[in-house]
């Protein structure tokens, strides 16, 4: 990304790191308008929403990749999150809708030897499987690439969102998969 950007902002306890995906429902009036600005420009930004403050300012960019009615009526939305991004200088307009801008953040360098870490993959593709909300919005499923298992997986766990935000602002893999790893294999 050559500028910053100037997005909404969408505060939310959701942890989504690059292409992983997600259903939100949305009806409040200023986010049914974040909505029909990011659908026309450049997508918004999902911001862990904690009460704790937070060391790191990085939030989750992310398309909207699917809209859908719910049987009540609720607009929902499947989101892809394509990178993560440093978050500064919010505001609020007049119907209280966070923007922000952004700056794309290096996310995971491909430089790790993975070792043995086939299991991740195969729990992960037995998970995926047997659920039906996951196996429809994960309609490309690639197992054979360790950044995107070890990034489903810190996604899925029931871990704090402050332990999350803390590997995911140290931008080291090998520890998040030997972190994931240690899960796992309980």
């Amino acid at each position: 990304m050559s500028q910053t950007l100037v997005v909404p902002i969408f505060p939310l306890p959701v942890f989504l790191l690059p292409q992983g995906i997600t259903r939100l429902r949305i009806f409040e009036a200023r986010y049914l308008k974040m909505v029909k600005i990011a659908s026309r420009e450049h997508g918004f930004v999902i911001y862990l929403n904690r009460e704790e403050p937070r060391n790191s300012h990085w939030g989750s960019w992310v398309n909207i990749v699917n809209f859908a009615t719910g049987d009540d009526g609720i607009l929902e939305i499947d989101i892809k999150c394509h990178s993560l991004v440093q978050v500064s200088n919010q505001f609020s307009d007049s119907d209280n809708l966070a923007f922000a801008q952004v700056d794309k953040l290096p996310h995971w360098a491909d430089s790790f030897e993975y070792g043995d870490s086939a299991h991740l993959a195969q729990t992960l593709k037995n998970f995926v499987a047997s659920n039906r909300q996951l196996k429809d919005l994960y309609t490309e499923q690639p197992f054979d690439n360790m950044h995107w298992v070890t990034a489903r997986w810190l996604e899925l766990l029931p871990v704090s969102l402050a332990v999350k935000d803390q590997l995911t602002s140290a931008n080291n893999f090998e520890a998040t998969l030997q972190f994931v790893n240690s899960i796992v294999k309980k």
